[in-house]
């Protein structure tokens, strides 16, 4: 499997909450939840700590030597993430910090592939067809109020993300299929998914485009949207922390 891939934080003295970890067996890439301001989340860690516990904690679930299914890779890693940190945190509080986390694991011949969150994996087939595994529940709360956003958190109603709540493994969406059936893949955040919810991309336009151009190319076309939009267009931040990681096979 050849990787490339570029993580890389919005415009701005803000730190870098996204996360990626990459190899030659799988690649993991993380977004953590900033909490507004004026919210007490109960932690006293900031989310680039959280990020970095929950991806060493993924990687090194994701090297064992009986490799598990990716929705029980994903609650030991949220487990030992909070384990992590319970003696000095809340992780009572429903603001606990958060973060997305997208999976691509290479075991047995099969590709395997896990979301949890708004990132995104994409795999292209020897055949022509795209595969898509995109958690888009956040596109479709009832309101968007830091409040409302809170009470939605890891609920049927609302979105699940790895933060408290190990059980919410449960409700990632997951797939396989045979390595063999694969040519290319992308793992991504939600700062490069608005080429598609904004900027209207496609998803095979995204993988396109990260195949002749790379990863750090994609960023840039990112940005230069962003730059283009005029404030006040699109709900949420003009400019996100942008992860893009590419395999081919």
């Amino acid at each position: 499997m050849e990787v490339s891939f570029t993580c890389q934080a919005a415009p701005g003295d803000r730190p870098n909450d996204d996360y990626a970890i990459v190899s030659e067996r799988f690649v993991v890439v993380l977004d953590g939840a900033t909490a507004p301001v004026g919210v007490e989340s109960g932690c006293v860690h900031d989310v680039p700590w959280l990020v970095a516990r929950l991806g060493t904690h993924l990687a090194r679930l994701l090297e064992a030597a009986e490799p598990m299914p990716l929705v029980e890779v994903l609650r030991a890693g949220i487990v030992a993430t909070m384990a992590s940190h319970a003696d000095t945190c809340d992780l009572t509080n429903r603001d606990s910090p958060s973060s997305t986390v997208a999976v691509l694991r290479r075991h047995g011949g099969m590709l395997d592939y896990a979301v949890l969150g708004d990132s995104a994996v994409m795999i292209g087939r020897n055949d022509g067809e795209l595969i898509l595994a995109h958690d888009d529940r956040t596109s479709f709360l009832s309101a968007y109020t830091v409040e409302a956003v809170s009470a939605a958190r890891n609920t049927e109603d609302g979105f699940w993300i790895a933060s408290n709540q190990p059980n919410a493994a449960e409700y990632a969406i997951t797939g396989s299929i045979p390595e063999s059936e694969a040519t290319r893949a992308a793992v991504v955040t939600d700062g490069i998914t608005r080429l598609v919810e904004r900027y209207g991309r496609t998803w095979a336009d995204l993988l396109d485009r990260l195949d002749k151009t790379g990863p750090a190319q994609l960023v840039a076309d990112v940005r230069d949207e962003e730059r283009a939009t005029p404030p006040g267009t699109y709900r949420g931040k003009v400019h996100d922390d942008a992860t893009a990681v590419f395999c081919r096979f």
